[in-house]
């Protein structure tokens, strides 16, 4: 099993400490302040408050972190540097993944055995990116995984 920790880590890190150069003027209650993130978890339509961290640490990869009052999602493509799918099955060994965490849940994410999904990326700029996810997250303890269906994305940073 591979962890994804350290990403997990700089992505927190990452939104503790934009504060004075983010776009947001704060968080905003029933909505995303730069676009549109959503998706469906196991049956429940989702989405985010706030603004959506957005890291482009080489041209060629793209994290994406989104919170709400019961879920936080994070996506990581790698090797992408414009329009196209990429796997997030854990079988691939490509680095890409997506995870999700709740507050007392041991959290979901593809990297772990029988993960599955893919990302479809159908614009990537400097500053802006659109695109559509679906997977299904094996627990990283016990429980069952999740499944996350409908998601989409529409985000400037």
């Amino acid at each position: 099993m591979r962890s994804f920790r350290p990403f997990v880590i700089l992505t927190l890190s990452f939104s503790a400490a934009c504060g004075g150069g983010s776009k947001s003027t704060g968080v905003q209650i029933g909505g995303v302040t730069n676009g549109t993130f959503r998706a469906t978890l196991d049956g429940t339509v989702w989405s985010p408050i706030g603004t959506v961290i957005v890291q482009r640490p080489t041209a060629t990869s793209i994290g994406m972190f989104a919170v709400s009052t019961t879920y936080a999602m994070t996506i990581v493509v790698l090797n992408v540097s414009g329009p196209g799918t990429t796997s997030l099955d854990a079988s691939v060994s490509n680095g890409s993944h997506a995870s999700v965490s709740k507050v007392g849940t041991p959290g979901w994410n593809t990297g772990n055995t029988g993960g599955t999904g893919s990302v479809v990326i159908t614009t990537l700029t400097p500053s802006h990116v659109v695109g559509t996810f679906s997977f299904d997250a094996p627990s990283s303890g016990a429980g069952a995984a999740i499944h996350v269906t409908n998601g989409t994305f529409d985000l400037t940073y």
